[in-house]
Protein backbone atom coordinates (compact mmCIF):
# COMPACT_ATOMS: atom_id res chain seq x y z
CA UNK A 1 0.00 0.00 0.00
CA UNK A 2 1.43 3.37 -0.94
CA UNK A 3 1.57 6.44 1.24
CA UNK A 4 -1.32 8.88 0.88
CA UNK A 5 -0.54 12.01 -1.10
CA UNK A 6 0.17 15.18 0.81
CA UNK A 7 -2.04 18.18 0.50
CA UNK A 8 -0.46 20.28 -2.31
CA UNK A 9 -0.10 23.22 0.11
CA UNK A 10 2.00 21.08 2.48
CA UNK A 11 4.08 19.35 -0.19
CA UNK A 12 7.68 20.57 -0.27
CA UNK A 13 7.98 21.43 -3.93
CA UNK A 14 9.86 24.71 -3.74
CA UNK A 15 13.65 24.81 -3.81
CA UNK A 16 15.91 27.43 -2.25
CA UNK A 17 19.51 27.43 -3.39
CA UNK A 18 21.94 29.35 -1.21
CA UNK A 19 25.69 29.65 -1.13
CA UNK A 20 27.54 29.30 2.14
CA UNK A 21 31.15 29.81 3.03
CA UNK A 22 33.02 26.70 4.19
CA UNK A 23 32.79 28.02 7.76
CA UNK A 24 29.05 28.61 7.50
CA UNK A 25 28.53 25.11 6.06
CA UNK A 26 30.64 23.59 8.83
CA UNK A 27 28.61 25.48 11.44
CA UNK A 28 25.33 24.36 9.84
CA UNK A 29 26.41 20.71 9.71
CA UNK A 30 27.72 20.82 13.28
CA UNK A 31 24.53 22.41 14.65
CA UNK A 32 22.39 19.92 12.71
CA UNK A 33 24.43 16.98 13.99
CA UNK A 34 24.14 18.26 17.56
CA UNK A 35 20.37 18.46 17.13
CA UNK A 36 20.24 15.03 15.51
CA UNK A 37 18.74 16.26 12.24
CA UNK A 38 19.97 16.73 8.68
CA UNK A 39 21.36 20.12 7.63
CA UNK A 40 18.27 20.66 5.46
CA UNK A 41 15.93 19.93 8.37
CA UNK A 42 17.94 22.23 10.62
CA UNK A 43 17.94 25.08 8.07
CA UNK A 44 14.19 24.66 7.42
CA UNK A 45 13.38 24.67 11.13
CA UNK A 46 15.60 27.68 11.78
CA UNK A 47 14.06 29.57 8.86
CA UNK A 48 10.58 28.94 10.24
CA UNK A 49 11.54 29.97 13.79
CA UNK A 50 11.77 26.49 15.34
CA UNK A 51 15.51 26.06 15.82
CA UNK A 52 16.13 22.50 17.03
CA UNK A 53 17.86 22.19 20.38
CA UNK A 54 21.05 20.17 20.68
CA UNK A 55 20.52 16.63 21.91
CA UNK A 56 22.70 15.42 24.77
CA UNK A 57 25.92 13.70 23.69
CA UNK A 58 24.77 10.41 25.23
CA UNK A 59 21.63 10.40 23.11
CA UNK A 60 23.50 11.32 19.91
CA UNK A 61 26.10 8.57 20.40
CA UNK A 62 23.53 5.90 21.24
CA UNK A 63 21.31 6.90 18.32
CA UNK A 64 24.29 6.76 15.95
CA UNK A 65 25.34 3.31 17.20
CA UNK A 66 21.83 1.88 16.96
CA UNK A 67 21.54 3.27 13.42
CA UNK A 68 24.86 1.68 12.43
CA UNK A 69 23.99 -1.70 13.97
CA UNK A 70 20.56 -1.73 12.34
CA UNK A 71 22.06 -0.85 8.95
CA UNK A 72 24.66 -3.61 9.25
CA UNK A 73 21.97 -6.12 10.28
CA UNK A 74 19.82 -5.13 7.30
CA UNK A 75 22.74 -5.65 4.93
CA UNK A 76 23.54 -9.01 6.53
CA UNK A 77 19.91 -10.09 6.06
CA UNK A 78 20.13 -9.03 2.42
CA UNK A 79 23.26 -11.13 2.08
CA UNK A 80 21.44 -14.13 3.51
CA UNK A 81 18.55 -13.59 1.10
CA UNK A 82 20.87 -13.19 -1.89
CA UNK A 83 23.19 -16.10 -1.08
CA UNK A 84 21.08 -18.47 1.01
CA UNK A 85 23.95 -18.61 3.54
CA UNK A 86 22.48 -18.90 7.05
CA UNK A 87 25.71 -17.53 8.56
CA UNK A 88 24.67 -14.06 7.41
CA UNK A 89 21.29 -14.55 9.10
CA UNK A 90 22.94 -15.54 12.37
CA UNK A 91 25.13 -12.45 12.22
CA UNK A 92 22.10 -10.28 11.37
CA UNK A 93 20.16 -11.62 14.35
CA UNK A 94 23.10 -11.01 16.66
CA UNK A 95 23.98 -7.52 15.41
CA UNK A 96 20.44 -6.20 14.86
CA UNK A 97 18.75 -8.10 17.64
CA UNK A 98 20.80 -9.32 20.55
CA UNK A 99 23.53 -6.67 20.48
CA UNK A 100 21.04 -3.83 19.94
CA UNK A 101 18.94 -5.12 22.82
CA UNK A 102 21.92 -5.39 25.15
CA UNK A 103 23.36 -1.96 24.32
CA UNK A 104 20.04 -0.07 24.49
CA UNK A 105 19.85 2.18 27.56
CA UNK A 106 23.44 1.40 28.57
CA UNK A 107 24.47 5.05 28.69
CA UNK A 108 27.48 4.25 30.86
CA UNK A 109 29.02 2.74 27.69
CA UNK A 110 28.91 6.03 25.75
CA UNK A 111 32.68 6.71 26.03
CA UNK A 112 33.50 3.20 24.73
CA UNK A 113 30.89 3.43 21.99
CA UNK A 114 32.05 6.88 20.94
CA UNK A 115 35.61 5.57 20.70
CA UNK A 116 34.54 2.75 18.34
CA UNK A 117 31.72 4.42 16.40
CA UNK A 118 33.88 5.42 13.42
CA UNK A 119 35.19 1.88 12.96
CA UNK A 120 31.65 0.46 13.29
CA UNK A 121 30.62 2.87 10.54
CA UNK A 122 33.58 1.81 8.41
CA UNK A 123 32.85 -1.91 8.63
CA UNK A 124 29.22 -1.07 7.92
CA UNK A 125 30.29 0.45 4.60
CA UNK A 126 32.23 -2.71 3.75
CA UNK A 127 29.26 -4.98 4.59
CA UNK A 128 27.02 -2.67 2.54
CA UNK A 129 29.32 -2.92 -0.50
CA UNK A 130 29.28 -6.72 -0.34
CA UNK A 131 25.50 -6.79 0.07
CA UNK A 132 25.10 -4.43 -2.89
CA UNK A 133 27.20 -6.77 -5.07
CA UNK A 134 25.21 -9.80 -3.91
CA UNK A 135 21.92 -8.00 -4.57
CA UNK A 136 23.08 -7.32 -8.14
CA UNK A 137 23.68 -11.04 -8.59
CA UNK A 138 27.46 -10.78 -8.64
CA UNK A 139 29.50 -13.62 -7.21
CA UNK A 140 31.16 -12.94 -3.88
CA UNK A 141 34.78 -13.76 -3.15
CA UNK A 142 34.70 -16.22 -0.21
CA UNK A 143 38.00 -14.88 1.14
CA UNK A 144 36.63 -11.33 1.11
CA UNK A 145 33.45 -12.46 2.87
CA UNK A 146 35.50 -14.30 5.51
CA UNK A 147 37.76 -11.29 6.08
CA UNK A 148 34.76 -8.97 6.30
CA UNK A 149 33.02 -11.15 8.90
CA UNK A 150 36.27 -11.41 10.86
CA UNK A 151 36.70 -7.63 10.70
CA UNK A 152 33.09 -7.16 11.78
CA UNK A 153 33.76 -9.39 14.77
CA UNK A 154 36.94 -7.52 15.70
CA UNK A 155 35.18 -4.15 15.44
CA UNK A 156 32.21 -5.26 17.55
CA UNK A 157 34.24 -7.22 20.12
CA UNK A 158 34.84 -4.29 22.56
CA UNK A 159 31.13 -3.47 22.62
CA UNK A 160 30.23 -7.16 22.81
CA UNK A 161 32.53 -7.62 25.82
CA UNK A 162 31.16 -4.50 27.53
CA UNK A 163 27.56 -5.72 27.38
CA UNK A 164 28.37 -9.22 28.64
CA UNK A 165 27.99 -12.73 27.34
CA UNK A 166 24.68 -14.27 26.26
CA UNK A 167 22.84 -16.00 29.05
CA UNK A 168 20.41 -18.18 27.11
CA UNK A 169 20.45 -21.86 28.03
CA UNK A 170 21.99 -23.97 25.31
CA UNK A 171 23.57 -20.96 23.61
CA UNK A 172 27.06 -21.86 22.56
CA UNK A 173 28.02 -18.20 22.92
CA UNK A 174 29.32 -15.74 20.42
CA UNK A 175 32.89 -14.74 19.80
CA UNK A 176 32.79 -11.81 17.39
CA UNK A 177 36.47 -12.23 16.60
CA UNK A 178 35.84 -15.63 15.07
CA UNK A 179 34.67 -14.62 11.59
CA UNK A 180 32.27 -16.95 9.76
CA UNK A 181 32.32 -19.53 12.56
CA UNK A 182 31.79 -17.04 15.39
CA UNK A 183 28.20 -18.03 15.96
Amino acid sequence: MSRPSLDPKRRRSEILNIRLSPTEMYDLKRAAAEAGVTPSEYARATLTGRRPKPKPMKERVMTALLYELSSIATNLSQLQDATGDETFGQWARYVGGELVERVTDRHELVPLIEEHLETVNGIGHVVNAIARRANMGKELDPAEVEETLSALGRVLKPIHKAVGQPGRAGDKGFDPGGGRDAL
